[in-house]
């Protein structure tokens, strides 16, 4: 019997904007049956940023990475982490697996 291939999830920082009350509560039914007590991310993601308060890993709800969310950026920042995020909406047309960070286009 052969394991899983486990892919390395990157943290990209984090998206509070673009969600309505019933956006939020579709994600909660969606996200729900995916929680995990395993953190999936490769490194774990940092604990003080650009983000406001430190990051308290103890409390967050990690999820399997099965779902794939569509989100607006200005740029990624030098701390490797998005800048001026929107959440868009989940896509159902592409697999989690196949999600790559986008490269800029060099001019």
């Amino acid at each position: 019997m052969s394991k899983a291939r486990k892919i390395a999830v990157l943290y990209a920082g984090r998206v509070g904007t673009g969600m309505s009350e019933k956006t939020l509560r579709m994600l909660h039914i969606r996200l729900a049956p995916r929680e995990t007590a395993e953190m999936p991310l490769a490194v774990a993601p940092p604990r003080k940023s650009r983000f406001g308060g430190p990051l308290s890993l103890s409390k967050v709800h990690w999820t399997k990475p099965e779902l794939v969310a569509e989100i607006t950026y200005l740029t990624w920042a030098d701390d490797g982490l998005l800048r001026y995020t929107v959440f868009v909406g989940l896509r159902e047309d592409k697999p989690a697996r196949e999600v790559r960070r986008e490269t800029p286009a060099r001019a």
